[in-house]
């Protein structure tokens, strides 16, 4: 039974991975607006590892993570994946701290709160590294026009990740019913 369990999982961390890194491929597709700042995307890839530690476990978020990152080494190189996986990963932690304080308080916060706040530490963590990777201060100037434009992204991907989140439990509980 525990087998089939971890098969069951396995199967469900790719399912995951796989919308995670087709969502990042569709954003790559949609022309960037005018008012956003050069580089800034909506990170819809970033409900699939939401939705993971919400819903599955910590390790499976991190795996996804782990995962969209090396898909941006294979894609764009090795600067690209500093910068993917270092604000994917300050994104990860600050989640895992959300989730702990909710725990602590015995508060819930809302996706869209979660959201908006994993966007921002996104792009911090990627400005941070992009700061390490230029070898100069002066990237963190960006970081206030990053920090309105994570906060926009973090509520459009907060409200997508609340409308589908319910059928994603849904379907995941279905695939977990027939293990």
């Amino acid at each position: 039974m525990k087998k089939k369990n971890l098969s069951l999982r396995v199967s469900l961390d790719g399912i995951i991975c796989a919308l995670a890194l087709a969502l990042s491929f569709l954003e790559s597709l949609i022309p960037a607006a005018g008012f956003m700042p050069p580089g800034a995307k909506l990170g819809l890839s970033n409900i699939a590892v939401m939705f993971a530690v919400l819903s599955i476990g910590k390790a499976d978020g991190f795996l996804i993570v782990l995962i969209k990152s090396a898909f941006v080494f294979l894609t764009k190189g090795p600067a690209s994946f500093f910068m993917s996986f270092s604000g994917g990963l300050l994104s990860f932690l600050c989640l895992i701290l959300i989730i702990y304080l909710s725990k602590k308080l015995k508060k819930e916060f809302s996706y869209i709160g979660i959201s908006v706040i994993c966007a921002v530490m996104h792009n911090a963590g990627q400005t941070c590294a992009a700061s390490i990777y230029m070898k100069t201060n002066l990237i963190t100037a960006y970081l206030p026009l990053l920090t309105i434009a994570g906060t926009g992204a973090g509520i459009i991907t907060g409200i997508v990740l609340k409308a589908v989140m319910p059928s994603l439990l849904k379907i995941s509980g279905k695939l977990k019913d027939r293990g």
